[in-house]
Formats: C-alpha cells, sequence, structure tokens
C-alpha cells in the first residue's frame, strides 16, 4: 500500500483515523496513550503487512532484538559489556540488512560467486537463489541502529515499554521511505503528545500538499523519464537526453519530496512532530550546500554516526577527504545494491573532496555561477542514478551534446514531453524548486488577513485544499503508474 493510493487515501487512513482519534475522546488520560500507542502499533504492522506479508516477520524480529540489545545497554552501562551489547545490536542490524538488500548482487560477483560455490552442498544456495528485498528495510535499519548508538552514548534515555518501541520503529507514516527519525525526537511524545483540531488540519494540507507533488508533478514527469530511459543506447537523441534528464531530475525531488511531505502531515495527524527532509536543494550553490538540504535525515544520520566517529575533519586533511569519500561511497551503496549507486556515490565525493580542497575558489563563485555548476553536476549524478548501466549513462552523455536523427522510439518520448500536461508539471516543478509558493501563500493570507475575516480566510484555505485532493484523486482512479521511487532502497 502506497500513501498515493485510493485504498490509502479512501479507506485506510480514514478508518485509521477514526478508530484512533475516536479512542482518543473516549479513553481517560490515566491509560489513553498506552492504549493511543497499541491501535497505532497495529494500524503500523497492519499497514505492512498489506504490502509486504512475507516479511511482516522479520520486522517484528528487528523491534524485538533492539529492544532487548537496548536493554543490556542500559543495564550493562559503564561497563565493558555496554560496548560488546552495543556491537552486537549493530552487527546484527548490519547483516540483516546485508543479507536481504545486498546478497543478491554479491552472489552475482565473481570472486564471491566462486567463494559461495565451493561450499559443501547442504549449505550451498540453490542455482536459482533469489532474495526479494523487504519494504523499508533500510530505513528502519539505521533508525534502530541511531537508537542503540544514542542508548549507549545516553543521549536517549532506553524504552521500557515494548510496545512504545515498536511503535517508534514501525510507524507506518515514516516506516518505508523516512524520513529516518531518532528515537529522541519523539522520546517525549511517545509518552504524551498533543492532538488538536489545529494539528490535525495542518497535517492534513501538508498531506495533501505531498500527495499533489508526488501525483501532478511527479507521476507525470517520470512518465517522460522512464520513456527516455527506454530508448536503446544507440538511439539516445539530443532531445531524449535533456528530456530524460530534466524529468528525472524533477520526478525524483517531487517523489521524494512529496512523500516526506506526506508522512510528516500524518505524523502530525497522529501528534508526532517529525523533522523536516528537504529544504529546497535545488536552489543551492554548491554540492556542500545541496546535501545540507537533500534527505536531510539520511546526511545527518551519516554525519552524526559514520563522519564524525571516524574523525569528520579533525585529524588533518588527508583523513578528512578519506572520510568524505568512504561516507558517500556507503551513502552511494545505501541507496541500492548496483555498481551505478555506488559510482554515484564516488561521484558526489569526488565534488565535495574538490570543494574543500579549492574552498577560496568555489566560495567566492558569483551566485549565478554557483547555481549553474551545483545544477549542472547533480543532474548529471541523477542522470547515473538512474541509468540501468554505466553503457546507459555514457550514452545519455554523448546525446546531451549529440543532434542524432529521431527515430520512431524517441518520437515518442517527444509526443509525450510536448503534451500540455508535462508543460504543466515542467513549469511547477522548475516553480516549486524554489520557495515561491510558500511566499505566495504567506503573502495571500497576509493580505486577506487585513481585509477579511478570519473565518474566511480559513474557508478559502481549506477550499483550496479540498480542491487539491480532488486534483490528486482524478488522476488515481484507473492510474497504474504509482510507485515511490525510494521504495526501493
Amino acid at each position: 500500500m502506497v500513501f498515493s493510493s485510493i485504498t490509502f487515501i479512501l479507506i485506510f487512513l480514514p478508518v485509521s483515523m477514526l478508530v484512533y482519534l475516536g479512542s482518543w475522546l473516549i479513553f481517560p488520560d490515566r491509560f489513553k496513550f498506552k492504549i493511543l500507542n497499541i491501535i497505532l502499533l497495529l494500524l503500523s504492522l497492519t499497514f505492512y503487512a498489506w504490502g509486504e506479508p512475507s516479511y511482516i516477520v522479520l520486522l517484528i524480529v528487528s523491534v524485538f532484538l533492539n529492544y532487548f540489545f537496548a536493554l543490556a545497554i542500559e543495564v550493562n552501562r559503564g561497563q565493558m559489556n555496554a560496548f560488546v551489547w552495543l556491537w552486537i545490536g549493530i552487527i546484527t542490524d548490519v547483516l540483516f540488512l546485508i543479507f536481504f538488500k545486498y546478497i543478491n548482487f554479491l552472489l552475482s560477483i565473481h570472486i564471491f560467486g566462486s567463494l559461495v560455490s565451493s561450499l559443501p552442498e547442504a549449505v550451498r544456495p540453490a542455482p536459482n537463489f533469489y532474495v526479494a528485498l523487504p519494504l523499508g528495510i533500510s530505513f528502519y535499519t539505521f533508525q534502530a541502529i541511531s537508537y542503540l548508538i544514542d542508548i549507549y552514548r545516553n543521549t536517549a534515555k532506553v524504552s521500557r515499554s515494548l510496545v512504545n518501541f515498536g511503535c517508534y520503529l514501525t510507524m507506518f507514516p515514516q516506516l518505508v521511505a523516512g524520513p529516518i527519525v531518532r528515537y529522541s525526537t519523539i522520546e517525549k511524545e511517545l509518552i504524551r503528545r498533543s492532538i488538536s483540531v489545529a494539528n490535525i488540519s495542518d497535517g492534513t494540507e501538508k498531506f495533501i500538499y505531498g500527495l499533489a507533488k508526488k501525483i501532478l508533478i511527479a507521476d507525470t514527469c517520470g512518465q517522460v523519464a522512464d520513456a527516455a530511459f527506454s530508448v536503446p543506447n544507440a538511439e539516445v537523441s539530443f532531445i531524449v537526453a535533456w528530456a530524460g534528464m530534466i524529468c528525472y531530475s524533477l520526478q525524483i525531488y517531487f517523489d521524494f519530496s512529496g512523500y516526506s511531505d506526506m508522512a510528516i502531515g500524518l505524523g502530525k495527524i497522529f501528534g508526532f512532530s517529525f523533522p523536516e527532509n528537504f529544504n529546497y536543494p535545488y536552489i543551492s550553490r554548491s554540492i556542500k550546500e545541496f546535501w545540507r538540504r537533500w534527505h536531510i535525515s539520511l546526511s545527518s544520520w551519516f554525519r552524526d554516526y559514520l563522519y564524525i566517529p571516524l574523525g569528520g575533519n579533525r585529524k588533518g586533511r588527508i583523513i578528512t577527504y578519506f572520510n568524505l569519500m568512504f561516507i558517500f561511497c556507503l551513502c552511494g551503496f545505501w541507496h541500492g545494491a548496483d555498481w551505478v549507486f555506488l559510482l554515484w556515490g564516488i561521484y558526489h565525493g569526488i565534488f565535495l573532496v574538490l570543494e574543500r580542497i579549492f574552498k577560496t575558489f568555489f566560495d567566492n563563485l558569483p551566485h549565478l555561477i554557483g547555481h549553474i555548476y551545483t545544477i549542472s553536476v547533480f543532474m548529471i549524478g541523477w542522470l547515473l542514478f538512474r541509468s540501468d548501466s554505466v553503457d546507459q549513462f555514457l550514452s545519455f552523455l554523448k546525446g546531451l551534446i549529440n543532434c542524432n536523427p529521431l527515430t520512431p522510439q524517441t518520437f515518442k518520448v517527444c509526443i509525450k514531453l510536448f503534451a500540455y500536461n508535462v508543460y504543466i508539471a515542467l513549469i511547477l516543478g522548475i516553480l516549486l524548486s524554489a520557495p515561491v509558493y510558500p511566499a505566495i501563500r504567506n503573502k495571500l493570507q497576509s493580505l486577506a488577513g487585513k481585509k477579511l475575516p478570519e473565518i474566511a480566510v480559513l474557508s478559502c484555505r481549506y477550499l483550496w485544499t479540498l480542491l487539491l485532493l480532488l486534483l490528486c484523486l482524478m488522476p488515481l482512479y484507473g492510474s497504474t503508474y504509482n510507485a515511490f521511487i525510494y521504495f526501493r532502497f
């Protein structure tokens, strides 16, 4: 089940809100939030089982194991055993992630495959051995590891309640594609939280805005991008290459930031404050700034749990450059078990190192030149990220500067590109990549507030939100193009 589906919007979410908010109204304060957490845990497990029934046991096992690992760290605090339990927990989580996400890739590598084939027949995988990727495993694994480390560092209090911890790790708004929420962020809200009409209203508006980003912009651009990347490598023309690069750059931003907005909005509806995950990354003037604005919860996770413990930038230039390259190799590989993702991570790591080596030069670039440089770098990076192989990436790079003749297949891409809805999506995508919408909305509300009563301003705001929801629902009926990009990771 995805957030942008009729099943979720018209069935699962209304039923969940009715049960959850009804329970909040009915039960007394004395044990209200314990019951709400049980309900939210059950709703989250139902949500996950709906889309991934075969791996619900894996998620539950992860909850139990990390709950007990954290308790063992707390019981042994100040002793060597606490450190041992921390590493037992981290290694267990990482092994789960490696097996379920990377085993197929590892078996495809000749050296590793040969090593496995030399094992005794009793333990050797079958020739057709294949492990399907569990939804959200990259996200909830990182959340579990951050929890164990924070307990060990004493920057978060251990959860004595299995229900509360299970609620934290499995909470359906951010379970399968983030943002990566740290336990300390919602620790107090798991015990007592504010559920109000204002929060529900703001959360609903945030959810619908994210839904619009996904349905009206990301999906429209995505159909053009998919058509472009389906063109044979030898036939990638100038128009196809640029259409694929621009449309995919808009698709991945509005797809993922739209999902994050929906997750944050749902969190607010249920009384939780999730951190913002995007801060208009496409207006950045350097790749360093880009990564401060893109997928913030992942960037800060790597910074706090890997980069800084490795020494960060405190141990000299060479170690700093090594740390940056190592972190971004892992970041690329986190996104997927494929060489192109590793190369994408190395690609970004190289530019971050260059920006440190030539810091004065990059800092003194005129704003416009800095924007052009950054946009060029990350858009070419998205070509690599989207390509199925290095050969396809190279064919698109050539296509950006080659004026090849149109073929029947590339002509189909052009037809998709010049459709009126694509024009609208491209214009909206470019405008909303900058903080234009909040500025216009705040200005209109300010002007209306001076001339109209507050109730009239609120009515206009709710009417606009309802209209946006209806615009999103219309394409969903009968649509088969609806998967979130980051569900693959």
